[in-house]
């Protein structure tokens, strides 16, 4: 299973390595991104079937990057089917966020139940870098006139490359610019904070570069080349200086940019202003994200159904069970062929925790717990799970101490695979136990299809 490791300023070289390539030409497929604002969103970073696979946690939500090619021989479906199997493990919903509008199609195409988010005001700025550099034609003629009068008003203006040894007149630069700017509001806030710590860090895996007039920084960008475009992270001007953006803009893409094609000037996160000034540089197109919901077939179900068989009632877990409910969970020799010990998770739980837990995974749709009723009496539970977004999921069955020996669980987990197949229109329900486990393997082999064994488990499965 995929190992996740925070990415931090140690191990971002690797990262970086990954996004150089990266063809996406979107700002959250980056090292910069991912180290400004690692705080915000906890970025993790595993690699896996020759690809870099991120992970973030955004409100307490688990979401996944889109794969990124590490090597030549990258296995994309590789990567996503690891994906795959951490969330089901971990019984987490399958989110990818931010995703090329480019590779959108190959997800869809991919899960036979998704769907898809997209926030306009996310959608980020793509120039022709060319442009960039030299503002021609008539249609950028007020970017050029702003340009020759910053060089006229300040003509010892100087653009140069950041230097190390510049902590002091950044420092000095972040001072006037809290003081002079009119931009305010908490997320102003915030993104000045984090680009005022990403400058006086180690800022060696990008571009940087800075508009200097006597002494005095002025102005500052920096950026990182991703593929064929150079991704802006930063860019800050004191507006007391009469076109120093639009001078600083150009004197950055002439100076770093000569080897991309395109320049991605980011969002303008719903902000006029900024809406204003990025249309006004005539982007060459926008490039949409989307965020990727997978669903798994319980979608079908707003609610657990009650099932009938000739002696049983299969039904949601209630409130009166759940101290009948605990005692199953916790009956260690009830629970020796069970496969999971629960003090992984909570060693000392309370007693409503594993209905709790229960109604969690249904609500994410990652799981389904039916309790077995023999009458009134609750004697067990039958779980549908592990939900492999291609039409498959797990089943098993555990009955309560004093309850087994009477075909009670044959008659439970084949009610369920019904439901499951016809009802939920699974394509195939699987199934596997202990070697070892005598009884259930009877079971199983009773009404499903065994296909096969190896070291440790025997494998069934059944199909309409």
């Amino acid at each position: 299973m995929l190992e996740f490791t925070p990415i931090t300023y140690k191990n971002a070289a690797r990262v970086r390595a990954c996004y150089r390539h990266c063809d996406y030409r979107v700002s959250d497929y980056s090292v910069g991104m991912k180290l400004m604002w690692k705080s915000y969103f906890r970025p993790e970073i595993a690699f896996a079937c020759g690809c870099l696979i991120v992970k973030d946690t955004f409100g307490g939500k688990v979401r996944f990057d889109y794969p990124v090619p590490e090597t030549e021989d990258a296995d994309i479906d590789g990567a996503l089917d690891e994906i795959e199997k951490y969330c089901m493990d971990k019984y987490i919903p399958l989110v990818f966020y931010a995703v090329p509008q480019e590779k959108l199609g190959a997800l869809i195409a991919r899960y036979r139940y998704c769907r898809t988010e997209s926030t306009p005001v996310l959608d980020e700025y793509i120039y022709r870098a060319d442009d960039m550099m030299s503002f021609s034609g008539k249609h950028y003629s007020g970017q050029r006139n702003h340009i020759n009068k910053f060089y006229k008003l300040y003509p010892n203006a100087k653009f140069r490359t950041l230097e190390a040894s510049d902590k002091p007149k950044l420092e000095k630069f972040f001072g006037k610019f809290t003081y002079s700017s009119q931009k305010n509001g908490r997320g102003a806030d915030v993104e000045l904070k984090r680009s005022r710590e990403t400058l006086l860090r180690d800022i060696s895996w990008g571009c940087a570069g800075c508009m200097e007039l006597d002494g005095e920084i002025i102005a500052l960008s920096l950026g990182e080349i991703c593929g064929d475009t150079m991704i802006i992270h930063i860019e800050k001007a004191l507006h007391e200086y009469e076109g120093v953006y639009p001078a600083t803009v150009s004197a950055f893409a002439e100076r770093f940019c000569g080897g991309v094609k395109y320049i991605n000037r980011e969002e303008d996160t719903g902000d006029p202003g900024l809406r204003r000034s990025k249309t006004q540089y005539r982007p060459k197109f926008m490039q949409r994200k989307y965020d990727v919901y997978v669903e798994t077939e319980l979608r079908a179900w707003d609610k657990i159904p009650t099932l009938k068989t000739e002696r049983l009632t299969l039904a949601p877990l209630t409130d009166s069970e759940a101290k009948d409910y605990f005692k199953l969970c916790t009956d260690d020799e009830r629970n020796k062929y069970w496969g999971y010990d629960y003090r992984e998770d909570c060693e000392n739980p309370e007693e409503d925790y594993f209905i709790n837990v229960a109604r969690d995974d249904f609500e994410s749709k990652t799981a389904a717990n039916f309790a077995i009723k023999y009458g009134r009496k609750f004697i067990g539970e039958v779980i549908l799970y592990d939900f492999d977004y291609h039409g498959g999921a797990q089943i098993g069955v555990r009955i309560s101490s004093g309850c087994d020996g009477r075909g009670f669980g044959k008659e439970a987990i084949s009610a369920v695979m019904d439901a499951a197949l016809y009802d939920l229109e699974l394509s195939v329900v699987y199934a596997k136990c202990y070697l070892e486990n005598v009884k259930s393997q009877r079971m199983l082999s009773a009404c499903m299809q065994k296909t096969g064994e190896d070291a440790e488990f025997r494998y069934f499965e059944r199909r309409i």
